[in-house]
């Protein structure tokens, strides 16, 4: 059993075979345990372990297997030896042989080895793996492992057995992966051994890359930069450096410009985990190494940068070398010393404060001599540094050194707290004593403390900032430092800044000159005394805002208290600003009564301002009749002024406090706006804001009878209140007591400010309006007709029968109609009672309205829209309007004779009654209204009924005159049969059925039918449509057509008079004349004698004539005239005298003509010489244009055909006349006057265009020449044009233009121009213009290809056709022409 298995195993089994065969004996209790323990030989045996170890190179006999399988530690050094002795085994063995030799140690784990776990198994089978140094071996391994934290298979599936077998733990993976990873890194030669990739591999089997695993990694990753900056250096050894900061100053001591790469060494660093995990010490020791190396080889750029990143990141022991350049004369930016050396005094430790205090004690003194010399020298001072400045200088910095920082404590309060040590070091006794509050024995170690602001808190955290700049002085600024002595104070935010170690303001030029002047003061020993009135002023006025309390310091060091005024006069008024002047007066009058001991400080600092201020002015004020000193009494005077002003603002503050809007500032500065705001505050019904408004109106003067007239008009107008309750506020508060006294003002307030802010429908309102009035005894103001108790007698009438919509403020004003105010209310039920209250109401035009009128307005009302007593609903029928008619002829006797005329005028010839009733019921609605006007007419007066409203008698108007006015509507609606009235109202035409409407709403009044006769001449109608109109018309109106038209006429004259624009818009004066002219002249063709033409040209000669009215519009009815009439030779020849007359007057006004001047063609030819010789300008030109026009043609042909012709000789004149650059522009123009006359009688021959030719060729005026030849249609002059063309050489803007090309292919001249320099522009405006269609390119292609430019004729359709210019050749354009033409 102790053998080898190979050996003795066959004999083993036969054994156990025959201790098996004899177990069915009878069994004892020894048998018993003998058969348990062949069971665990045959166990033993049957599993084999002994064979299993010996498959894979491991020889151990079966007792070996019998002996260790209880024990865990033989059993795991079994497994140990079998899987790397497996790992050693030349060559390797494959995964599948790795994957069998795990199953077998399972197997063994299970059978024999359960003292083991099968976690082990793994662990050991994975270990051997990851040491095996084959990179697939270790990628095997990562098979077995948890990879990662989040688990994503915790099994693995073995092939042979199928069971599932866990891996190994992340954490155990971990622990593995670790230390094969640094066996394989400390065996390693160098970073390129093969051992570094395996321990890479090992590492990165690790997904998720823990802070154990990256760490491994990053120092793999040092190496390569240690190599890199020339580092050599074993692996191992990096490992094992305890100190490896020591590698980054190998480094650095390695490369001479490693400061300069400070982002790899400092990557470097946190590779090796220097400073263990402080991420700050591990930076700041690498910057300090790094600035200091840069310092050492002088390269302060750099160094400052390693500085400054110390300084931001807050590493105090980066003083030393902060120190070190601070300190550096070579580095000229003072400014970054003076920073770097707070820093290292900030860090340092105690036993250097004192060199440290004294060096920056000197650089201070180079910044402050510079600054004021920059100030008072800005050209000098950009270069002035500690190396420049002068011996005597250098002397007295050093001198200003040793006097400024003789105390190490002092100067750190100067550093700290610079503005409160200038005040503490340079002020009187007075000022030290204010501020002792805050000094104390100790104050140098708080000074330090406030060095390190929010040390303990972390850095990056910023103070709470304040809103704001406080320039108006709502809140007490002071410095961060004093902040919890104050509630709520203002903190410049500017001023502090806590993210990072500096506090170093910026100082202003009034600070820098204080201070280098009580340096030469200090250096003096007050010998030199500074004078810093102005200096302390402008700095007061700067602190006020930021710091109350240094700004008080700087006022109480000025040499004249009074001057404290210049700095309180410029501050906006606030309670903090005004307080402060008050107690800076009480403190001045106080410390003059009671003077304090230099050794001691005054109670008086330690008071409260506020019970400072009101013991010093309770005492003076007690003491007012007392001999004070004149120093004194103007100190007194400035208290009580502050303590007025001080007071004002305070009540201004309890204004504000109310919400209502008030300027604080300006209510305490402005009167106007003082008394504006009390009498707003009377606009209120809280009664303790209107207690508020009249103890201000009495305190400042301001009458009580307008705060009660203010907020009496705040009742009526914006209050909300009922009339009720603004009448019972007003008796409470005894408002009219004060308002009645005076009563002109009372009523022109009200009448300003109330009365237009009341509803007119509001009549309870309007009664205690009126009522107020006349309580007040404003009757005898009002200048209106109505009084206020006539107001108030007709309300209350008006009350009991029209309260509801009745709108009394428009029925009483005078420039509105009342009665369209009674309208709305008017019924059956109170018309009477209206009635008789109108007699007290005034019309528009001043007088009375009579009872009869709103009885007319009332039956109109009935008649139209029905009564809900009377007439239930509108009448829509005919009889329903007869009904409604007779329903209102039983009221006729109430109305007076004027307003019986204006009821039936309404409803038989008003608009509504044109559209709704029939003219048949219009009819007998007139004689029903005759009938009722002879009844009416033939009753005495003493027997109208008592009801009746007005008696005939007093009327303007008699019912005899009613009589005669109906019987005229009566016969006018009777005309309505007749058949040129039909004819009019059945017409499809509009204006014709207009014409019937304006005829229907006439009564054939002669105002109207003239003015209807009138609008149809001005629209053109014929003459007899105009008598036919005149006589239908009712009566004898005396008018006739000729008088029509002569109105039309002179209508149209007036319209054309420059004074006179007022006509129907949409129509032309000229248009309408033209119409009427044409109307006459068709009535005299037709035989008609109703208007001749001479009674036109009667009408208009003056007109014509008249020399003051425009030419134009006098010229054009002068036209108007001769196209419609044929007029005599007088009438021509005066028609010639006015169109010349016209256009002398114009431009020749002194030349005078008469009509024997122009009436024959010699004389009119004469006076053209005559003024051409005169003329030279282009209006002049233009003006002989507009008279050869108006003149008849030249008939003489000996003039007519010749250069004698007057248009030929005003071309020639114009060009004549024209210099170098006028002449292109007149040659256009003379262009354009002979193209003006193609069309008109006026038309050139071609002999007078040859002329005209030859003057502009004469001064080289090319293109204009040709234009005129080639548009002449003349053979000879396109010959001529064509002659012109070929002598040009080269084309340009002076020989061509497009219009001449078009001219020219309009003329089909394109074959003659072949041979020309114009014949590629001619092609190449031809196809730039193909798609206008205005000419055919291929009828163009034939007229080539005719004349044998077959060439051409081809490369022309080949442009045409859009072909590529490749193909555009010789033989292309030969053969396309015999394809395409």
């Amino acid at each position: 059993f102790s053998c080898l298995p190979s050996q003795r195993s066959l004999m083993c089994t036969d054994i156990l075979d025959i201790l098996i065969s004899s177990a069915h004996r009878q069994e004892t209790d020894v048998t018993k345990i003998l058969h348990d323990k062949v069971d665990i030989l045959e166990q033993h045996l049957s599993h084999s372990v002994s064979e299993i170890l010996e498959k894979h190179g491991l020889q151990k006999p079966i007792s070996f297997v019998k002996n260790t399988q209880s024990s865990t530690e033989e059993a795991k050094q079994l497994m140990v030896r079998l899987t790397r002795h497996t790992g050693r085994k030349k060559p390797p063995v494959s995964e599948t042989h790795w994957k069998g030799l795990l199953q077998d140690m399972l197997d063994m784990q299970q059978s024999v080895y359960k003292c083991l776990n099968p976690d082990t198994c793994y662990e050991i089978f994975t270990e051997s793996l990851l040491c095996s140094s084959r990179l697939e071996n270790i990628r095997l391994a990562g098979q077995m492992m948890q990879c990662s934290s989040v688990p994503v298979d915790l099994t693995v599936n073995v092939a042979s057995r199928g069971k599932a077998q866990s891996k190994v733990s992340y954490e155990k993976s971990i622990e593995l992966v670790l230390a094969a990873a640094r066996e394989y890194f400390n065996s390693s030669a160098n970073l390129t051994d093969n051992c570094m990739d395996l321990a890479r591999c090992c590492l990165q089997l690790i997904v998720d890359c823990p802070p154990v695993i990256q760490e491994e990694l990053d120092l793999i990753c040092a190496l390569n930069q240690l190599e890199e900056l020339g580092v050599k250096i074993l692996p191992l050894q990096v490992r094992l450096c305890s100190d490896r900061l020591s590698l980054i100053k190998e480094c650095i001591t390695q490369c001479q410009t490693a400061y300069k790469q400070s982002t790899k060494l400092l990557g470097l660093a946190n590779l090796l985990r220097v400073a263990g995990n402080d991420h700050v010490r591990r930076k700041g020791q690498v910057l300090t190494l790094l600035a200091e190396q840069a310092l050492q080889f002088q390269d302060y750029k750099v160094t400052n940068i390693h500085c400054q990143e110390l300084m931001a990141a807050g590493y105090s022991d980066g003083w030393q070398v902060c120190s070190q350049l601070g300190q550096s004369e070579g580095y000229q930016d003072l400014g970054t010393r003076q920073e770097l050396m707070a820093f290292a005094l900030t860090h340092c430790p105690p036993n250097v404060i004192q060199p440290l205090l004294a060096a920056s004690s000197s650089l201070q003194t180079q910044i402050l001599y510079q600054a004021v010399n920059y100030q008072i020298h800005p050209s000098e001072g950009e270069n002035v540094n500690s190396t420049s400045c002068a011996p005597s200088a250098s002397k007295e910095l050093h001198q200003a050194e040793t006097r400024i920082f003789s105390s190490p404590s002092a100067d750190l309060l100067h550093r700290t707290t610079a503005k409160t040590m200038e005040v503490l070091s340079n002020t009187t006794m007075t000022t030290k004593a204010v501020l002792h509050a805050v000094s104390d024995a100790q104050w140098w170690k708080k000074s330090l403390t406030y060095l390190r602001p929010l040390h303990d808190q972390g850095l990056g955290t910023a103070l709470k900032c304040m809103v704001g700049d406080n320039a108006d002085l709502e809140k007490q600024g002071c410095h961060s430092f004093y902040e919890s002595l104050f509630e709520d104070p203002f903190i410049d935010k500017t001023e502090v800044t806590y993210t990072v170690y500096d506090n170093n303001p910026v100082e202003n030029f009034a600070e820098v000159l204080l201070r280098t002047g009580k340096l030469t003061e200090t250096k003096s020993e007050g010998r030199n005394l500074f004078p810093a009135t102005e200096v302390l002023l402008k700095l007061a006025s700067d602190a006020l805002p930021k710091d109350m309390t240094l700004a008080l310091a700087y006022l109480l060091a000025l040499p004249q208290v009074i001057d404290a005024n210049k700095c309180f006069e410029k501050l906006s008024h606030s309670a903090l600003s005004l307080q402060l002047a008050a107690f800076y007066y009480a403190l001045q009058i106080s410390a003059r009564l009671t003077p304090c001991f230099k050794d001691k400080c005054h109670p008086l600092y330690r008071a409260s301002p506020s019970m400072l201020i009101k013991m010093v002015t309770k005492h003076v004020t007690v003491h007012a009749s007392a001999d004070w000193p004149e120093e004194l009494e103007t100190l007194i005077e400035q208290l009580h002024y502050y303590n007025e002003q001080l007071t004002d603002f305070t009540q201004a503050q309890t204004l504000q406090g109310l919400g209502k809007g008030v300027d604080v500032q300006r209510f305490a500065a402005d009167s106007q706006y003082k008394r504006e705001t009390i009498l707003g505050l009377a606009e209120t019904l809280e009664d303790h804001v209107y207690k508020i408004s009249l103890s201000l109106a009495q305190r400042y003067s301001i009458a009580l009878w307008e705060v009660y007239m203010t907020h009496l008009e705040f009742l009526f107008t914006d209050s909300g209140l009922s009339t009720k309750e603004i009448e019972d506020r007003a008796q409470a508060l005894c408002l009219f007591e004060i308002l009645k006294t005076s009563p002109d003002a009372f009523y022109e307030h009200m009448n300003k400010y109330v009365y237009p802010s009341i509803d007119g429908t509001d009549h309870v309102r309007l009664l205690y309006y009126f009522t107020l009035l006349e309580n007040c005894g404003c009757g005898e103001y009002v200048k209106q007709v109505i009084k206020p108790d006539t107001h108030i007698r007709l309300l209350k009438k008006f009350k009991a029968v029209a309260s509801v919509g009745l709108n009394y403020k428009k029925l009483t004003d005078e420039d509105s109609c009342p009665l369209e105010a009674l309208k709305p209310v008017l019924t059956s039920q109170n018309v009477l009672s209206i009635s008789k209250l109108i007699p007290k109401i005034p019309g528009k035009d001043g007088s009375m309205l009579s009872p009869s009128t709103v009885h007319a307005v009332w039956l109109q009302m009935l008649f139209w829209n029905g009564d809900p007593q009377l007439i239930k609903k509108p009448p829509q029928s005919v009889p329903e309007w007869l009904h409604a008619y007779n329903i209102c002829a039983k009221y006729f006797d109430r109305l007076l004779p004027e307003d019986m005329i204006s009821f039936i005028d309404d409803v038989t010839f008003s608009s509504r009654a044109v559209s709704k009733l029939t003219v048949e019921a219009r009819i007998e609605m007139t004689k029903k209204a005759i009938k009722a006007a002879e009844h009416i007419s033939k009753k005495p007066s003493k027997q109208i009924s008592e009801d009746s409203s007005q008696v005939a008698v007093n009327s303007p108007v008699s019912f005899e005159e009613v009589l005669h006015h109906l019987q005229q509507s009566l016969a006018h609606l009777e005309t309505f049969g007749q058949s040129f009235i039909m004819s009019l109202k059945n017409s499809d035409q509009a204006f014709l059925q207009h014409y019937h409407t304006l005829y229907d709403l006439s009564r054939s009044e002669k105002e109207k039918i003239q003015e209807l006769a009138v609008t149809m001449s001005m629209d053109g109608q014929p003459l007899n449509m105009i008598q036919q109109l005149l006589e239908v018309s009712v009566g004898s109106l005396g008018i006739s057509p000729r008088a029509v038209v002569q109105n039309a006429v002179e209508t149209i004259i007036h319209v054309l008079s420059p004074n006179d624009k007022d006509f129907t818009p949409g129509k032309d004066p000229l248009q309408v004349l033209e119409a009427i002219v044409s109307a006459v002249h068709s009535d005299v063709e037709k035989g008609g004698r109703l208007v001749s033409s001479d009674d036109l040209l009667a009408w208009l000669r003056p007109f014509c004539g008249d020399a003051s009215l425009p030419v134009k519009p006098r010229i054009e009815v002068l036209q108007i005239l001769e196209q419609a009439f044929h007029l005599s030779d007088e009438d021509s020849r005066l028609l010639i005298f006015f169109r010349t007359q016209a256009v002398l007057k114009a431009i020749w006004p002194n030349r005078q003509v008469e009509v024997a001047d122009v009436d024959s063609e010699e004389k009119r030819y004469e006076l053209f010489t005559e003024l051409l010789n005169l003329s030279g300008s282009e209006t002049e030109f233009q003006h002989l244009v507009l008279l050869l026009q108006a003149w008849p043609p030249v008939i003489n042909e000996e003039i007519s055909n010749t250069e004698r012709n007057p248009w030929v000789q005003l071309g020639t004149t114009m060009l004549s006349k024209s210099t170098g650059e006028q002449k292109g522009t007149m040659g256009n123009e003379v262009l354009k006057i002979c193209r003006s006359l193609y069309s008109t009688k006026h038309k050139l021959s071609v002999e007078c265009i040859k002329h005209v030719n030859i003057s502009l060729l004469d001064l080289s005026l090319l293109v204009p020449a040709l234009k005129l030849m080639v548009e002449s249609k003349d053979q000879d002059l396109q010959m001529q044009a064509l002659k012109q063309i070929t002598a040009v050489t080269k084309v340009d803007e002076s020989n061509c233009d497009a219009e001449l090309l078009s001219l020219l292919l309009d003329a089909k001249l394109v074959v003659k121009c072949i041979s020309t320099a114009f014949y590629p522009h001619l092609i190449k405006h031809l196809l730039a213009n193909q798609e206008s269609g205005c000419w055919n390119i291929e009828e163009i292609a034939q007229q080539l290809q005719a004349a044998d430019c077959t060439a051409e004729a081809g490369s022309l359709m080949l442009s045409y056709r859009s072909a590529h210019p490749a193909l555009s050749t010789f033989s292309t354009a030969l053969r396309v022409i015999k394809k395409w033409l």
